[in-house]
């Protein structure tokens, strides 16, 4: 009784080109090549912008207020957590404490101006 199905080839691996399969410069040409290009237009366009006229302070302030609403959230999210979801949620937050702690930093830095 023969096979249906027929053995696969056995191929020599080329050394040549499986130096070249994860090599910086290949993964350049590829990109070049085939990812598409990204418009001026497109990077120019944003979500949300900051209105005109907003001090650094203000800026500062606010952006520690977010900070400060990420933590409560990744905290009351990782209750409901456990194991190596949970540790992953916690460290998110202590990244996010240690980035607050520096804009909180700057805030306390800034002098106030005399009125």
């Amino acid at each position: 009784m023969t096979s249906i199905t027929q053995m696969p080839l056995k191929t020599d691996p080329d050394p040549e080109l499986d130096a070249l399969k994860d090599s910086a410069a290949t993964q350049r040409a590829l990109d070049y090549y085939l990812k598409p290009s990204v418009s001026q237009q497109l990077n120019d366009q944003k979500v949300f912008l900051l209105r005109e006229g907003v001090s650094q302070e203000e800026a500062m302030v606010h952006a520690s207020e977010l900070l400060r609403c990420v933590i409560a959230t990744a905290h009351g999210s990782s209750e409901s957590l456990q194991g190596s979801h949970r540790d992953l949620v916690l460290g998110m937050v202590y990244f996010v404490e240690l980035a607050k702690t520096c804009v909180d930093r700057v805030v306390d830095a800034q002098q106030l101006p005399a009125r």
